[in-house]
């Protein structure tokens, strides 16, 4: 997107006389925004999370340049225009959000995605306050948006067996298996399984080294069936693989023999689903990693061990998952209370 700068020297936004060009409220959005991401590159910030903030605030100036009609500015960042955007993003679009005219551009954001965008916007303002580029932030007093507490639903047993024989039968049975197994076993995000090299899973033993959020590294663990599968595609399908070499590889389009990316993950999850007839639960990646918490919890692993294993930095996530099996618990007990099973007057 091209958004056009004004010169600092314009009658219509030369500051006044008192104040610092860079207190300026009219500087271009887009201009503050790599400001922004500068500030963080130089934290350490990933080339992930820098894109992926760069394309957030892209959004929020198309949106003001297109549905609002006016310029893409801090000056126009105001806390109404916010919630409108907010609001914009909850919406149907049949048309397609931001000039986009995929499927899921169409349809109402989901509630993550409405509270990332406010959270992205919500680091930028406290930014932009602290480099004086503004008095104060668009977001103070905004509350961020309701996300629903009960939404993580796992697969179950037979769905994931279900998805195993799907992978059976797909084009790509032994890497699609191979994934399934190390979705389902080491509790990975789906971005940290396609920085996966061959190098970084040993076979023997099922230790894996992975880069997670911020650059850190931890190890996680496969079980003996996925050391399996893994182990099986490899000696299949990528025999003479250099370590080195991405452990998931893309298949046909531009990117056939380079690393999976996170939409590819998507797809073939999505298309086991669809092949499975697995329903009743959000048919991707990520329900994998729902699935390995809970598991490993109901299997008496304890919260600690699985925030080290599944790379959180607070134990405020985690808490969804505890209270799943704490219920789990409860239905059990009144399945087999001794009390009343022993009808004791």
């Amino acid at each position: 997107m091209r958004i056009e700068h004004q010169s600092r020297g314009s009658k219509e936004h030369q500051s006044p006389p008192t104040s610092s060009p860079r207190s300026e409220s009219s500087l271009a959005l887009m201009r503050a925004v790599e400001l922004w991401l500068a500030d963080g590159r130089a934290q350490g910030w990933t080339e992930r999370t820098l894109q992926d903030r760069r394309e957030g605030l892209r959004r929020v100036a198309w949106w003001l340049e297109h549905e609002e009609q006016v310029p893409a500015s801090l000056h126009t960042l105001t806390k109404d225009r916010i919630r409108r955007f907010l609001a914009y993003l909850r919406e149907p679009h049949p048309e397609g959000r931001f000039g986009c005219g995929k499927p899921t551009a169409k349809r109402p954001a989901r509630p993550y995605t409405l509270l990332h965008d406010y959270r992205n916007l919500h680091a930028f303002g406290e930014f932009c306050v602290r480099e004086e580029l503004l008095p104060a932030s668009p977001l103070q007093n905004l509350k961020p948006p309701r996300t629903p507490k009960d939404q993580i639903q796992p697969f179950t047993p037979e769905q994931i067996q279900a998805l195993l024989d799907a992978a059976r039968r797909s084009q790509q049975p032994e890497r699609n298996r191979a994934l399934l197994w190390v979705l389902l076993d080491s509790g990975l995000r789906i971005s940290e399984v396609g920085s996966l090299r061959i190098a970084d899973v040993e076979s023997g033993t099922g230790e894996i080294t992975v880069t997670g959020k911020g650059g850190k590294r931890r190890r996680v663990y496969l079980g003996r069936d996925a050391r399996r599968a893994v182990r099986r595609y490899l000696e299949v399908q990528r025999r003479g693989a250099k370590p080195e070499e991405p452990l998931f590889l893309a298949e046909g389009g531009t990117r056939s023999g380079e690393a999976m990316t996170r939409s590819g993950f998507t797809q073939v999850i999505r298309r086991l689903g669809q092949v499975a007839g697995v329903q009743g639960v959000r048919c991707s990646p990520h329900t994998f990693r729902h699935t390995f918490a809970i598991e490993f919890l109901r299997a008496g692993g304890n919260v600690y061990e699985l925030q080290v294993l599944m790379g959180h930095e607070s134990l405020e996530i985690l808490r969804r998952y505890v209270l799943i099996t704490q219920a789990d618990a409860e239905a059990a007990h009144r399945r087999a209370s001794p009390g009343d099973r022993m009808n004791l007057r």
